[in-house]
């Protein structure tokens, strides 16, 4: 049994950002969620890889503003993932060069990178639903992401993206119906992908 996997998660953020032990037990248990959640809103490999190294860099410098009073430490680490893939796409900062390297670790190795390439494969597979979804408007692909997706709780999702949650089952049941209306009137094969800015 390795040391610290009796530790909650909020005792090892306690620990941050001093903690390399802590620091790399949150990453170990937690990695895959960001990778999804990345893989699902990037293009390219390397930008996942640039979005999950900037998501845990921001774990280390916000641990102090994290409150187990306040949720479970996963919806707070998804919320960093979407500001931060919120300032990457604002100050292209996916041309920086993260993906190598957090508090000196690999962040993804060359079998990640397959994995992450499948996974995004997977994910924008020609299926009706995901057609669909290329046509709604960016606000509304991201809460059913969020729910559909990423599986969180509408008090969650709503957590991330800083609203209370009254306000996201209103936003969420507008994109189910825009989704609803958009299989019913489907785009037409030649219709481009528009780029899914990410947006409150």
């Amino acid at each position: 049994m390795r040391i610290l996997d009796s530790t909650t998660d909020a005792e090892l953020v306690l620990r941050l950002p001093g903690d390399a032990a802590a620091f790399e037990e949150l990453f170990r248990r937690h990695r895959r969620s960001v990778v999804a959640y990345a893989a699902r809103r990037c293009y390219q490999p390397a930008d996942v890889a640039d979005l999950v190294a900037a998501t845990f860099l921001a774990v280390l410098t916000s641990s102090a503003t994290y409150s187990p009073a306040k949720g479970a430490f996963r919806p707070w680490l998804i919320g960093v993932a979407y500001r931060q893939c919120v300032a990457l796409r604002r100050r292209e900062y996916r041309q920086w060069s993260l993906s190598r390297a957090v508090s000196g670790q690999r962040i993804l190795g060359d079998d990640a990178t397959v994995r992450i390439e499948e996974r995004m494969d997977a994910a924008r597979a020609s299926t009706e639903v995901e057609r669909a979804m290329n046509g709604l408007p960016s606000r509304h692909r991201e809460v059913l992401w969020l729910v559909g997706y990423d599986e969180l709780t509408p008090h969650e999702a709503a957590q991330v993206l800083g609203v209370n949650v009254g306000l996201f089952r209103v936003r969420l049941s507008r994109a189910r119906q825009a989704l609803r209306q958009a299989l019913r009137d489907p785009l037409p094969p030649s219709c481009p992908n528009f780029s899914p800015e990410v947006r409150r």
